[in-house]
């Protein structure tokens, strides 16, 4: 029986590793489907990052193993790779954005990328090994993957997306160490806008939807098996299809979910309206979180392209705060063109806004993405760079980490950070008062929710 070990990449040195919020479920989507298709059962899945030593490899024993990284943690998986090759000359798969974004950063010691969507081909992979070992001469068989082949690089053409996604199991949660009765999941696939900073709508490449039934269905297990109190649906835009969320409001009112679990999301400013906050009241949700980006309308615009104005950010805070939603927001300075009055002016929205929490980032170029084609053309990037220096956070790499902005310095970039640094802490501690005064039952989930999201 073929043995796969299906690693998480993260990268242990990272002061804030966003990646380690929650356990990762793509390799646990990579898991049941192999399993339900395919029949094979023994499968582990591990996080771990620069620690991977001979040890485990050994204890482990795999066939097959397969790696999973983001950009900012690549550097970790090539290490990881590496250090397999020298135990055994298993085969090496590696996917994820990065590889899909770059498949010539494929190394020696990685034999196979999977691009994009990964189960169906994954599992195409697997039932390759187990006739004739992956051989290289029959991988253009396979849709979707890359490889090196007699020093050249071999790119298949593209897999269709898995349709409908219901066939996609239940992620294999059993395989993950989930010791938190606040739990994540998705209920789709992809956004219907294209952000040029998103590197998510780069990968997905369109919007597809898990049913309301199915969605219900995972939701009710995650109470049932993981006695979960609050789900944060962490998909990149819930309240995208509007007749679904419909549906999925009746059905988890129908099983009586909304006594059981609340729930946090992720909106579009330009989505909210009276009708889209009474549905997610009515389910529980408690916490709607908004990609707010800019309080300038031509930076905005810039972001956004053009699909939503400062006005429209402004007012969807407003319908949240008076439908009593805890609203995160989250800020983008540092973009190209972008001046110190611009970002004043995201500052200043902030302070007039009624956001309860949020975060203020600095322009990450990733592979993929408009602005990382703008930030190639410009000769700042190119495709063998230091992707440790793709940190989320300037302030905890601020003399190495990427920047592409052209009016203001590194410098100066920090300096505004810290302003806003202020106006969040303020914000928080606001936040947490009010929280005890209003919902003191509810202080303990509170501050494990908080610290999770925060600390971690």
């Amino acid at each position: 029986m073929t043995k796969i070990w299906l690693i998480n990449c993260i990268n242990e040195n990272r002061k804030r590793a966003v990646e380690t919020s929650y356990s990762g479920l793509g390799t646990s989507y990579i898991a049941s489907y192999i399993k339900k298709y395919g029949e094979f059962q023994d499968v582990i899945i591990t996080e771990t990052g620069q620690s991977l030593g001979s040890e485990l490899v050994r204890k482990v024993n795999p066939d097959v193993v397969g790696i999973s990284s983001v950009t900012q943690n690549f550097n970790v998986a090539r290490e990881i790779a590496k250090r397999i090759k020298k135990e055994s000359d298993i085969p090496v798969i590696v996917g994820g954005h990065h590889i899909t974004a770059l498949p010539n950063n494929l190394t020696e010691d990685i034999d196979i990328a999977v691009l994009g969507e990964g189960e169906q081909t994954f599992l195409e992979l697997l039932c390759a090994y187990e006739v004739n070992g992956l051989d290289k001469d029959r991988l253009n068989e396979i849709d979707g993957v890359a490889y090196r082949y007699n020093n050249s690089l071999k790119i298949t053409p593209r897999r269709e997306p898995i349709k409908p996604l219901d066939k996609i199991p239940f992620p294999a949660r059993d395989l993950l160490q989930v010791s938190s009765n606040n739990l994540y999941m998705f209920t789709s696939r992809g956004c219907p806008y294209k952000c040029i900073f998103c590197s998510s709508s780069a990968f997905w490449h369109g919007v597809r939807f898990f049913s309301a039934e199915y969605v219900v269905d995972e939701i009710k297990e995650l109470v049932e098996k993981y006695s979960a109190k609050y789900i944060n649906l962490y998909d990149d835009l819930f309240i995208a299809n509007k007749k679904r969320l419909k549906k999925i409001v009746q059905l988890i009112k129908k099983e009586r979910l909304d006594q059981e679990v609340s729930f946090a999301c992720l909106a579009r400013a330009n989505l909210v309206d009276e009708e889209t906050t009474s549905l997610l009241r009515s389910m529980n949700v408690k916490h709607v979180s908004l990609g707010l980006e800019s309080g300038s309308e031509r930076i905005l615009s810039y972001l956004k392209g053009g699909t939503v104005t400062v006005k429209q950010n402004k007012s969807a805070v407003n319908i949240l705060k008076k439908h009593r939603f805890d609203v995160d927001a989250s800020f983008i300075i540092g973009s190209p063109t972008e001046t110190k009055l611009d970002c004043l002016q995201t500052l200043d929205f902030l302070k007039r806004s009624k956001i309860d929490n949020g975060e203020t980032y600095v322009l990450l170029p990733f592979p993929g993405t408009d602005i990382w084609e703008y930030g190639k053309q410009r000769g700042l990037l190119n495709d063998d760079m230091n992707w440790d220096n793709f940190e989320i956070y300037l302030e905890d790499n601020a003399n190495k980490r990427v920047i592409i902005a052209d009016k203001m310095s590194r410098e100066e970039l920090l300096g505004i950070l810290t302003l806003f640094k202020k106006e969040w802490n303020r914000r928080a501690r606001r936040h947490l008062v009010h929280f005890v005064i209003w919902h003191p039952n509810e202080l303990l989930s509170f501050i494990h929710r908080e610290t999770e999201k925060w600390i971690k």
